[in-house]
């Protein structure tokens, strides 16, 4: 892997030195200097992080083990991330304050917000490979198609699969056609690259026996169009902050979109009776989060700011981003079951829904949506009055823009923005 050219103010090798008297700066073994595009980071109390740019279908294990083996954390930074915040990410890595311990730190926001900064360990991930195996297994002989970057803990976690189970990673680009998947067993999926998936009329490779949905909502019809084409589906539902996946289970015909799965083995999940915030506690949490200068442990359970609900069998349905919803004329509005209903339109492969502000009731839906084909007869706001109660119809419709139809899935933070700025999108 080429390192990207320095960008101004920010190293290309060493490691940051803070005038500070408490530093105890550690000594930087030379095979951390010599990780391909790496930007190796000392922190207070002799932590050390190692900066590596990564990308789809590259594999970075070899930079990582290296890390690792020198007691590093490794800090997977996406090649088409601005520089500015390439670079902001390097300097508050360099003001912490942190014992050395190998892990990884993903920077993570959700579908919005500022960056933070999660500490994951190696005892973290290795728990979430192993009890998710329990329910889907995957080991030698399998092989996991991955078209997702380390930066995103998807990603991540299936070279920690891999790394701890002994199957083999097939690192590729974003399928597009079943044929991409042949001789893959495994593969992680977000409800759009699904849809597209499903407009291909070939047959399901016959080596699949996994797909792992994620990602967020997906509606039903998607999920029952690809288990009737014979596609072997398992919900999935994680955080970063949880090492991905804390309930999965395979779906069947007829199941709600909402379904996630059962908790996985050893994975304690609940519901806050008041706010319905789903909380989880277990061995594949976090150690913490930076914020600021320090390592902030993860409050246990942890709080994911999810709403949702178990079910009479114990399995995790999840209903949308608490920090996502609003209220517009008194009612809550959960973007998420707005997105559901435009995913279950034939010609939607993908939609996002935000909030804007309306001076009569508030705040109001408006929705971006990427069309697989072009909408027939009906527009689909009227489309939409047929499932969906009138308060929840957005008032207007885009066309998503093409560098957010292109990410696996879109940033409701970055599109409000784009709204407020007074920038202009197509209407549908």
């Amino acid at each position: 892997m080429r390192a990207r050219a320095r960008h101004r103010g920010a190293p290309s090798r060493g490691f940051l030195r803070a005038r500070d008297s408490r530093r105890r700066i550690p000594r930087v073994p030379a095979a951390l200097r010599a990780v391909r595009g790496g930007v190796v980071v000392s922190a207070l109390a002799g932590g050390l992080f190692v900066v590596i740019e990564v990308e789809p279908g590259v594999d970075p294990r070899a930079e990582f083990e290296r890390a690792w083996e020198n007691g590093a954390r490794v800090v997977p930074l996406a090649r088409s991330l601005p520089a500015a915040a390439r670079a902001s990410i390097v300097a508050q890595l360099g003001r912490v304050c942190c014992e050395p311990a190998a892990g990884v730190v993903l920077p993570t926001s959700g579908s919005g917000g500022t960056p933070r900064l999660v500490d994951l360990s190696i005892d973290a991930m290795r728990a979430s490979a192993e009890l998710g195996a329990r329910v889907i297994p995957f080991g030698e002989g399998d092989v996991w198609h991955s078209s997702l970057a380390p930066s995103h803990v998807g990603g991540m976690m299936i070279l920690m699969r891999a790394r701890f189970l002994g199957g083999a990673v097939r690192f590729g680009a974003q399928p597009r056609a079943w044929r991409d998947l042949e001789g893959s067993t495994h593969v992680s999926l977000v409800a759009a690259q699904l849809a597209r998936l499903l407009e291909d009329e070939a047959p399901v490779p016959s080596s699949l026996r996994a797909v792992m949905l994620g990602g967020g909502p997906s509606p039903q019809t998607l999920r029952d169009a690809a288990i009737a084409r014979g596609v072997p589906l398992f919900a999935t539902y994680g955080l970063t902050e949880t090492s991905s996946q804390v309930a999965t289970g395979a779906l069947a015909h007829g199941d709600a979109a909402t379904l996630a799965g059962a908790p996985l083995p050893g994975v304690s999940i609940a519901v806050d009776a008041v706010t319905g915030e789903i909380l989880v506690d277990g061995p594949t949490l976090a150690r913490g989060e930076f914020a600021g200068d320090a390592l902030v442990p993860l409050a246990r359970p942890f709080a994911t700011r999810d709403a949702g609900f178990l079910d009479e069998r114990g399995r995790l349905h999840v209903v949308g981003r608490l920090d996502a919803m609003f209220i517009s004329g008194g009612k809550n509005i959960h973007p998420e079951e707005i997105e559901r209903a435009l995913c279950a339109l034939p010609f939607v492969r993908a939609a996002c829904v935000v909030g804007v502000p309306d001076a009569k009731w508030g705040m109001r839906p408006v929705a971006f949506v990427d069309l697989a084909a072009a909408p027939r007869g009906r527009s689909i706001r009227e489309s939409l009055f047929e499932t969906l109660e009138r308060h929840l119809v957005p008032d207007a419709i885009h066309a998503m823009p093409a560098d957010e139809a292109a990410r696996m899935k879109p940033s409701r933070a970055a599109l409000s923005a784009r709204l407020a700025s007074g920038e202009r999108f197509d209407a549908l």
